[in-house]
């Protein structure tokens, strides 16, 4: 087990309380202090993880959140691209924590350059990406927002309306995912939980040949 991981705890209830903490300094105090340790120790962790799933070299990035002047972050997390000096612009794989739930994601948010790309590959390899993923994996419009549809609830034509914003709109994020609720989080050990995270990690790396970049 790498460095990382053996300084990986798990998350408790406090961690996923940091985001009850009224007011951006207090909150982000409190991020630094519980939290971003822990994403620092998945970062550790999963590089190797998803470099290899990918079959490209993944650098992790712990979210700052230096933009915020007024309002908390309601989320936080590690993100993985190819690129050592930041992932907006490229495929990312994300890993984190809202209030609610654990994620782990892959895909594009708007500032991506493969964006429309990623659309496009959607479309054309629909039933192919849809059977690479589990069906009670969700896909995700808005990195912003917890919110997301299963699978298993997407019709073909929902999975070709999303795939078409892409395409279509400047401000348009896609990217799949898993969620653990937070109970079933605080039951879990954190082998148990960095084992579920590498599983996730590695189901979702089976998309990334759809959008990998050539530069």
């Amino acid at each position: 087990m790498s460095a990382g991981a053996e300084a990986f705890s798990g998350f408790t209830a406090h961690d996923f309380d940091v985001f009850c903490v009224p007011g951006l300094e207090p909150r982000m105090a409190a991020l630094k202090e519980r939290v971003r340790p822990k994403l620092s120790a998945i970062g550790s962790h999963m590089t190797p993880v998803l470099s290899n799933a990918a079959g490209r070299a993944m650098y992790p990035h712990v979210a700052k959140h230096a933009r915020r002047k007024t309002n908390p972050p309601n989320d936080s997390w590690v993100a993985f691209s190819q690129d050592a000096r930041g992932y907006k612009k490229w495929p990312t794989f994300m890993i984190g924590l809202w209030y609610t739930h654990l994620f782990v994601q892959f895909g594009v948010i708007y500032e991506a350059m493969q964006k429309a790309d990623f659309g496009r590959a959607m479309i054309r390899h629909d039933a192919e990406i849809r059977k690479l993923l589990p069906s009670d994996f969700v896909l995700y419009l808005d990195h912003t927002r917890p919110d997301g549809t299963a699978l298993s609830d997407m019709s073909g034509d929902d999975f070709a309306a999303a795939a078409a914003r892409l395409i279509d709109r400047k401000q348009a994020d896609l990217l799949f995912g898993m969620e653990i609720p937070r109970s079933v989080v605080l039951l879990m050990g954190a082998d148990e939980l960095l084992s579920t995270i590498v599983a996730a990690g590695q189901t979702l790396a089976r998309v990334y040949p759809f959008v990998a970049p050539t530069v």
